[in-house]
């Protein structure tokens, strides 16, 4: 059997023996997902519906029996589930393990993301590596807040213009770039993103992914005698919930509650339009206990990524 090179186009895809996989509809493959990928998840974050438009859905079958889904295209596979009575989760993930590789780019690693607590072993026992970082959502419902400012800070919301190649950039992105290289050099968000020299710190696709009622939510904290930008949070839509992109705070400001206003600011900015917060956070990150002091819920613990390494 002559195995099909990945297409956006083609339909059905045959593996070994019986298995095949087939293009589904996302908005049906999204109603099944959020059934079966992962209960735990799924009612933490249980408005969202899978539906992505992306062509990357398929429904896996066994002979006839529609037996699970998942989304995979050259060089990533994610969102895999199996519908009961079947319950082969392994088997299936060699098979689609062994179209992947066909797939894809073996220059570059093959990658799963986001993977929860009860894939974990699945992914390994596949031979995918795990990223020695482990996050986990948080979220809260937005809320109304008093908040007072110190009168040597100056709070503004950043400004977006338009791009010659019809994107968004900051107007002060390298003073925000500037700030996030302070804020987070040598810490472990830095490291997990391969952020080490101040241009990689500049904020490009931020921008992107928010509006106008996420920027004006978003904060810029200057020091009124210095001019300088001391500490930022700036926010972004995820799965069209409001979320946190990133917040920092410069080493030499920190235990003077800015992070925490910020998030309040967001919150109370927020209130009425959007109903929850979300934010992401690394287990070890300092800022966790301030998100629990603000009401933030924590959900499953992930490991960020899982991957097969370059050929």
């Amino acid at each position: 059997m002559s195995i099909k090179q990945w297409s956006e186009d083609t339909i059905s895809y045959d593996l070994n023996g019986e298995w095949s996989i087939r293009r589904a509809e996302p908005k049906e493959w999204g109603i099944y997902c959020s059934v079966y990928y992962n209960m735990e998840y799924n009612g933490f974050f249980r408005e969202e519906s899978y539906a992505n438009p992306r062509r990357n859905a398929f429904w896996i079958y066994k002979g006839g029996s529609k037996v699970g889904g998942v989304r995979m295209s050259p060089n990533v596979i994610y969102h895999l589930f199996v519908i009961p009575p079947f319950n082969d989760s392994f088997g299936v993930l060699k098979q689609l393990k062994a179209l992947l590789i066909h797939w894809s780019d073996r220059k570059e690693p093959i990658r799963t993301y986001e993977i929860l607590p009860d894939q974990v072993h699945l992914y390994a026992r596949a031979g995918f590596w795990p990223d020695e970082f482990r996050c986990r959502w948080m979220q809260r419902p937005t809320e109304y807040f008093h908040i007072k400012w110190e009168d040597d800070l100056r709070i503004e919301s950043p400004e977006v213009e338009g791009t010659e190649d019809g994107g968004k950039r900051f107007i002060l992105a390298e003073e925000i770039a500037r700030c996030d290289f302070e804020s987070f050099r040598g810490g472990l968000d830095a490291t997990r993103r391969k952020q080490f020299a101040l241009k990689d710190f500049i904020p490009g696709e931020d921008p992107n992914y928010s509006n106008e009622i996420l920027t004006q939510a978003s904060t810029l904290v200057f020091d009124n005698a210095t001019d300088q930008l001391i500490a930022n949070c700036r926010l972004c839509l995820q799965d069209d919930v409001a979320a946190v992109y990133s917040i920092g705070v410069n080493p030499a400001y920190r235990g003077r509650r800015l992070a925490t206003r910020m998030l309040q600011r967001a919150l109370t900015t927020l209130k009425g339009t959007y109903p929850l917060l979300r934010l992401y956070v690394m287990e070890g990150n300092d800022a966790e206990s301030m998100y629990y002091n603000l009401g933030f819920k924590p959900g499953v613990q992930e490991i960020q990524k899982m991957y097969i390494p370059v050929d």
